[in-house]
């Protein structure tokens, strides 16, 4: 049974989903790499991905083909590399399996959840279907949702209004720094399940508006403890889950 929540405990927790429930990062450069290939680009680099992470795909692709010699329109590049993302992730979805325990925790106790991504509504249906989580969300807002995409905190404000909960009430879990300073410039605490994406931020570090951990090292019980949320959730304590 879920309990009314305290001042610290949050009214619902926002999760984005690519690298924080999704261990998508490698797909997404598959799938990118292939959709330059097919335009006749073959320099797209794993290092060039990596300066997109946490950003809309729409974004990605407009910087893309404005900073690169690629003869494809961002729309085109967009269609095909989703298309093909998609085909991989109804094979299989990579699961971070740590954070997917905490939403899994959060549900049982009656927390509302919802994904906030940078990707587009198609992309989180998919994924979100394939491997088995839509049931656990409420609200899913994409970035066909919102005006601007992280590090601006529309997507983090719009899933707290569709909650009907106060912005300063919600927890965000985050792996990218874009959308860690999302969720600090919505007024929301956060979690950011990789170290590097906290870098940058330490005041939110020491004032306890911004906790890390890492995937590879999840204990989503502890994790629930320290974000005040253990008395709402009283599920017993579970060994750590790599992610």
């Amino acid at each position: 049974m879920p309990m009314a929540t305290t001042p610290d405990s949050p009214a619902a927790v926002i999760f984005d989903l690519d690298g924080t429930l999704v261990d998508s990062q490698s797909a997404y450069l598959a799938a990118e790499q292939q959709a330059l290939a097919h335009f006749g680009y073959h320099h797209f680099t794993a290092a060039d991905h990596a300066e997109f992470v946490g950003v809309g795909m729409r974004e990605m692709w407009q910087r893309v083909v404005a900073t690169r010699r690629v003869a494809a329109g961002a729309d085109e590049l967009l269609e095909l590399s989703n298309r093909l993302y998609l085909a991989g992730m109804r094979r299989s979805v990579p699961l971070h399996r740590g954070t997917v325990h905490l939403a899994e925790l959060l549900h049982e106790a009656g927390v509302p959840l919802a994904v906030a991504s940078g990707s587009s509504r198609q992309v989180i249906d998919t994924v979100l279907t394939a491997g088995r989580l839509d049931r656990l969300f409420s609200v899913c807002v994409s970035a066909e949702d919102v005006p601007r995409g992280k590090p601006d905190p529309a997507v983090f404000l719009e899933a707290a209004r569709r909650l009907s909960v106060p912005a300063d009430a919600c927890v965000v879990v985050e792996d990218a720094t874009a959308g860690v300073v999302a969720a600090l410039r919505a007024g929301m605490r956060c979690i950011a399940v990789t170290g590097a994406a906290a870098r940058g931020c330490p005041q939110a570090v020491r004032s306890g508006r911004l906790l890390t951990v890492e995937h590879t090292d999840f204990d989503a019980p502890e994790l629930l403890r320290r974000i005040g949320a253990a008395k709402t959730v009283t599920a017993p304590r579970a060994r750590k889950t790599p992610g």
